[in-house]
């Protein structure tokens, strides 16, 4: 019996892998896959700047499956992000006020850097704004996607959980009156959220934190390669 060829085009988009048992897991190309492991079922999702794996559900432990255990695991091919970055958006966020900002952290494959892009608003107002994305160049990609709420906090409205599709790490600022805004941060996975600590998280714990040279947001606030999840 042959295969229906959508069927062949689905599963080869996001084909299903054995994890194995003593070897090791084949690298990924960029895409998705999913992992089936001895404890649970698991999304695998690459990006030239990202590598994450999350459990999509746990096993049973009998009958035994024959495969090798998987973790969740998070992974950023720039590091961690350059507190100046989200300085100079922050600052253009208070230009904005009483209205809302909007604009992107953009990597790029051939340095392993990001750069921010500010959008030009075409329409803004305190709780809502339309911009004109510009073009990329031909080796960036989207990796961060900022907005502010002008005067109001930090949240995730339902109008961002419908704009926040696609695989992006999604940032928003509130309070820009106040000395320190507030912030949140979260991956978005194809409609799927996982809640990121946000850049003066970790300081608000810690003062011990060096928040001149870089922000705390991803790798040194527990995000190193390959690390754990633990949020």
């Amino acid at each position: 019996m042959s295969i229906d060829p959508r069927d062949a085009a689905l599963q080869s988009a996001c084909p299903a892998v054995p994890v194995p048992r003593f070897g090791e897991l084949p690298p990924a190309p960029p895409g998705q896959r999913v992992l089936l492991a001895r404890n649970g079922t698991f999304l695998e999702v690459t990006r030239s700047w990202l590598r994450c794996v999350f459990k999509l559900a746990s096993s049973p432990a009998k009958p035994p499956l024959p495969y090798g255990d998987m973790q969740e695991q998070l992974s950023f091919a720039f590091g961690v992000i350059p507190l100046r970055l989200l300085d100079e958006f922050v600052a253009h966020g208070r230009r904005a006020l009483p209205n809302e900002a909007a604009g992107a952290l953009l990597f790029s494959k051939t340095r392993g850097t990001l750069r921010l892009v500010v959008h030009e608003a075409l329409q803004s107002g305190p709780a809502a704004i339309r911009y004109r994305i510009d073009r990329m160049e031909a080796d960036e990609e989207l990796a961060i996607d900022l907005h502010t709420h002008g005067f109001l906090g930090a949240c995730w409205s339902a109008t961002d959980d419908a704009d926040d599709q696609g695989v992006k790490v999604c940032g928003v600022f509130g309070n820009l009156d106040r000395v320190r805004p507030t912030a949140a941060f979260r991956l978005a996975v194809n409609g799927y959220f996982r809640r990121l600590p946000h850049p003066w998280e970790r300081q608000e714990q810690t003062r011990e934190v060096d928040l001149q040279d870089r922000c705390p947001t991803l790798a040194s606030m527990g995000f190193e390669a390959h690390s754990q999840w633990n949020i």
